[in-house]
């Protein structure tokens, strides 16, 4: 299957300090990919690379089989973690603002702020909104000409159960939409009934990439917070598993192994044994292999 989007060999370097170790993974279109991993494991870096706000080291990022450009990148949207607005402007008048930007016009603003629940409260200044309202102004601009790819950096923040159901409701008509969507978040239990796809960070490294199906037959666990710590923890994927992922990459990702890790070695926290951790693209029955 081709890939929608595909990381070959991506690397960024501060200086003598490397925020991203070289990996590749492609991620294929319509899905809803989680980007998770603790402080400082280089999720926001991955991002900056792919929306252009950061220049890699070393490798590329292809979109549809070719180089990623900034024309490619009108067909984004991002909704950062902390979103920042005119703040003694209305809410209309901020979604305006960046609606313009993206040629888009006031009927279309409307009906993505009636989505989110603000229309109602469009004539208020954005310094009087909660920071789940805030949150709902980023994703309805966000959503003005229907993107094909959304990326969203802790966008759970501040949502209260009912906001954070009615969320996770516009994200799903998003995907059966065809959206592509990566939710960057420390909110697992928030992501995972989303989520079709982990990408998991340690450290600048790869820690494991794949659908969560095969993250959960791997380690026979339907919770994906407890994986992310068995994971964390150093508890990885046996070799067999990581070496029948290969097959599922897309060939230039595979070709592009040469350069990079693409079965990533981890390493044991407390320890110097390192384990490969990549996963299979997909696994029906995740808990066949347990019983």
């Amino acid at each position: 299957m081709k890939s929608f989007l595909e990381f070959k060999s991506i690397q960024k370097r501060y200086g003598p300090v490397t925020a991203l170790q070289p990996f590749n993974f492609g991620i294929t279109s319509g899905r809803v990919i989680a980007l998770l991993g603790p402080n400082g494991a280089g999720k926001s870096t991955l991002l900056g690379c792919l929306l252009g706000l950061i220049q890699p080291t070393s490798g590329e990022i292809l979109f549809e089989g070719k180089r990623l450009c900034e024309r490619d990148r009108a067909r984004f949207a991002y909704v950062p973690e902390r979103l920042v607005l005119y703040p003694h402007r209305t809410v209309w008048e901020n979604g305006m603002f960046f609606a313009r930007l993206k040629n888009q016009n006031a009927e279309e603003l409307e009906r993505q702020l009636k989505r989110v629940a603000l229309y109602e409260f469009k004539t208020r200044k954005t310094r009087q909104l909660s920071k789940g309202m805030l949150q709902r102004l980023g994703l309805a601009i966000a959503l003005c000409g229907r993107p094909d790819l959304l990326v969203l950096d802790e966008p759970f923040n501040g949502l209260d159960p009912v906001l954070l159901e009615t969320f996770q409701e516009i994200l799903r008509e998003e995907l059966a939409r065809g959206a592509t969507i990566i939710i960057a978040t420390h909110s697992i239990s928030a992501v995972e009934p989303l989520a079709t796809d982990v990408v998991l960070l340690l450290d600048g490294q790869l820690a494991a990439a794949g659908s969560l199906d095969a993250l959960r037959s791997a380690f026979c666990e339907p919770s994906l917070e407890k994986i992310y710590h068995r994971i964390a923890r150093g508890e990885v994927v046996p070799h067999e598993i990581a070496t029948a992922a290969k097959a599922t990459l897309p060939a230039s990702v595979r070709e592009a192994a040469g350069t990079a890790p693409t079965a990533v070695d981890l390493p044991r926290f407390g320890s110097t044994t390192l384990q490969p951790a990549l996963l299979p693209q997909s696994d029906e029955n995740y808990l066949a292999n347990c019983r």
